[in-house]
């Protein structure tokens, strides 16, 4: 009697930790949308004018002002959600959201992206058009009868990407804006600054 008693509270225990680790997601309670106004600058600090859209959350965000970046961040102490300055592989500079960090598994499923197989439960973490998710997105612009390319935009909305393995100097970044920007790979070598807000 005791062994079933045992057993049983044991199956109970292995059937949580299987339930728990089924629900878990990775969150980000310290990053928001809004970008902030930077008062002081210091001489170390770095100044761009990023003029693209791929960051455009719906108020022309990162876009319409000179940007402040801090380029003695130390690498180790980037976080998930910040926006760093970096220097693509064809020798631009852009901005971009880091969303992976390195030695993390990433893939995105129908939109939602997925960390070590736990879902990104974040702003940031979803395919998303101007600040909207797929249902705000197709209710505003069937409302305002604006023409667009609805089947392409589904496509969008339902973006796939097997997972990838990051090594230890790499981090993954999505821009805001899924249908005006890129996502991929960087080397931290190619990390210029964290964008502090606007000047």
């Amino acid at each position: 009697m005791i062994r079933i008693g045992l057993f049983l509270v044991i199956l109970f225990i292995l059937v949580g930790c299987s339930l728990k680790t089924s629900t878990e997601t990775v969150t980000d309670k310290n990053t928001t949308p809004d970008v902030s106004t930077i008062e002081s600058i210091s001489p170390k600090i770095l100044t761009y004018h990023h003029k693209y859209d791929n960051m455009d959350r719906g108020s022309h965000n990162y876009s319409d002002k000179t940007l402040v970046v801090d380029p003695e961040i130390e690498k180790s102490k980037i976080c998930r959600g910040n926006v760093i300055f970096f220097n693509t592989e064809k020798g631009t500079k852009e901005i971009s959201r880091i969303v992976a960090l390195p030695g993390e598994k990433i893939k995105i499923t129908k939109g939602q992206i997925y960390i070590n197989d736990k879902k990104l439960d974040t702003f940031y973490g979803f395919a998303h058009r101007l600040g909207l998710n797929k249902d705000n997105y197709f209710e505003s612009m069937d409302k305002s009868g604006n023409l667009y390319n609805k089947k392409e935009m589904k496509k969008l909305f339902e973006t796939n990407m097997n997972e990838q393995k990051l090594a230890d100097n790499e981090y993954y970044f999505v821009d805001d804006d899924w249908l005006r920007g890129t996502m991929g790979v960087l080397k931290e070598n190619n990390i210029i600054g964290l964008v502090l807000g606007y000047k």
